[in-house]
């Protein structure tokens, strides 16, 4: 019986040490959540919004030059694309493919070849006309320009790489009966691209997953704030807290990932320093609460969830104080184990 007890004390040692090392090696991972920059020309803004009428119009003025030491043709491509659903970036759809029904390719016109000496710059109109029957919602989609060769172009290969080319985003809406729908997907935690729900580092990002299932963009706004077991506010920030607010396209989601850090700038012999650090300070359940709005603020949507940070140093410690814990255990039975059958005896 003894025997039998000794080698079941080492198999469990064995087996609860080797957990451990998994444990803290690793972490507990409930979900992976997996104008650009061109090299001859550059443009500004990144980025316009309108709001135009069905059946009146508007415009769209872009500052194109050329950053080369060359003289170029400017050739400008109207473009739809998607947002990525994860950073809300634009992916450009290059390839030919179907028209959007959220395209803006039929509201632009007067997109013609620009000739542009080295470092010459010039301020492109480009009328917008929405139709009369245009549905409201939202449209959007980019014009891109490539940066050609003059001589390259004079010969009629105009076939140049993304590289050499810039885009400028133009979002749309068309005013009117638009539905909106808003879902606040989560909030959680991340530790660099991973969320998770079980933390052995400490997560560095808080991520807020918004779907936009109306018909128009929408620029979500909100407080997200953090606090501990004892229900103490650690961190809070505004969401989307740019200018201009970002989007949310109709019919996509976007997760806005913001940066878990206390910062703080300090003044030092005359001279100004920035200090980095984490609000999570004690191992423990923390909990993330959210209040996300979107448009005049009428609808408020509130969300909460919870992480735990168990440090891997924690979950070392408390696997020796169980495994002393069983081992003394195991001993004292033993023990007394001996004593009766000496008594019997």
């Amino acid at each position: 019986m003894t025997n039998v007890l000794r080698r079941f004390s080492f198999a469990a040692v064995a087996s609860l040490l080797m957990l451990t090392m998994v444990i803290a090696g690793s972490r507990v991972i409930a979900q992976d959540t997996g104008g650009s920059g061109g090299s001859g020309i550059s443009l500004s803004p990144t980025r316009t919004e309108l709001s135009v009428l069905p059946g009146a119009n508007d415009e769209v003025v872009i500052n194109v030059r050329n950053v080369t030491s060359d003289d170029i043709i400017a050739r400008p491509v109207i473009n739809d694309f998607v947002a990525d659903d994860v950073t809300g970036d634009p992916r450009l759809l290059l390839e030919e493919v179907e028209e959007s029904a959220a395209s803006i390719r039929g509201f632009l016109s007067g997109l013609e070849d620009i000739r542009l000496t080295p470092g010459e710059s010039v301020d492109v109109t480009v009328p917008v006309n929405v139709p009369e029957n245009a549905f409201a919602g939202g449209y959007y989609g980019a014009i891109r320009y490539q940066a050609i060769p003059v001589g390259q172009a004079e010969q009629g290969d105009g076939q140049v790489s993304l590289t050499a080319s810039v885009a400028s985003l133009v979002l749309i809406e068309v005013p009117g009966d638009i539905e909106q729908k808003v879902i606040v997907d989560y909030v959680s935690g991340f530790l660099d691209d991973s969320q998770g729900s079980l933390f052995t580092k400490k997560p560095n990002f808080i991520g807020t997953a918004i779907t936009n299932d109306g018909g128009s963009f929408v620029k979500p706004f909100g407080k997200i704030s953090l606090s501990n077991m004892s229900g103490n506010e650690v961190f809070s920030y505004e969401l989307n807290n740019l200018t201009p607010r970002g989007n949310v396209l109709p019919d996509s989601t976007r997760v806005f990932k913001d940066r878990l850090l206390n910062v703080e700038t300090k003044t030092v012999n005359g001279e100004q320093e920035t200090e980095e650090e984490s609000p999570i300070t004690w191992p423990g359940r923390y909990t993330i609460s959210a209040d996300v709005s979107y448009g005049n603020g009428g609808e408020i949507f509130s969300v909460t969830s919870s992480f735990w940070y168990v440090p891997a140093w924690l979950i070392v410690l408390l696997a020796v104080l169980v495994v002393v814990l069983f081992v003394g255990g195991f001993f004292l039975y033993r023990k007394h184990v001996t004593k009766s059958t000496k008594r019997r005896k």
